[in-house]
């Protein structure tokens, strides 16, 4: 028993990096809107809150909102949300650390008369983060979100009811903690 009370505790420097489970990500995102005519770009912002369960396995949660019409050649000028959950894989690096998910929820189209105005959504994609440091992470991402929107004016269709998937580019900052 003496012989054990003399092992030495490990420096603090041969332990390993805690894992920092939870993150909050902010950013600038552009989106198709290929579901409501004479439209084809909207640029808005999302966010989300990401748990790690282990170093390479976690879910995530994710909004969106699009105001702005980046491109529109006609009189509408559509916004769209998307509330967005699911699983998400990550490839740990040094200070780059790559991710990919699929997402399901909803997504919701405003400023045209579209049916439903909130439809279900699925997604999948994936991105990078560059860590800073412990905490700040530049975040860059891309998505395919699929959803079925049909706008109607004056009674009539112009779009198919058949879904369409609308790509989604984002940039912005993540903090870990």
């Amino acid at each position: 028993m003496s012989a054990a009370a003399q092992v030495a505790k490990p420096a603090a420097t041969d332990l390993p990096d805690k894992l920092l489970r939870y993150e909050v990500f902010a950013g600038v995102d552009y989106s198709g809107a290929n579901q409501v005519k004479s439209s084809s770009a909207l640029i808005g912002g999302n966010g989300g809150l990401s748990a790690k369960l282990v170093k390479w396995f976690g879910a995530t949660v994710d909004f969106g909102d699009y105001a702005t019409s980046a491109t529109s050649h006609g009189l509408v000028k559509p916004n769209q949300t998307t509330f967005l959950a699911g699983p998400e894989f990550y490839i740990p690096a040094d200070n780059l650390t790559g991710f990919v998910h699929v997402l399901m929820g909803g997504a919701h189209t405003g400023g045209v008369t579209g049916t439903p105005d909130v439809s279900f959504a699925i997604g999948g994609g994936g991105g990078f983060e560059y860590a800073f440091n412990k905490h700040l992470a530049l975040r860059v991402s891309g998505d395919g979100i699929r959803s079925s929107f049909q706008q109607e004016t004056g009674g009539v269709t112009y779009a198919s009811p058949h879904p369409h998937t609308n790509a989604r580019a984002s940039a912005g900052v993540a903090w870990h903690f």
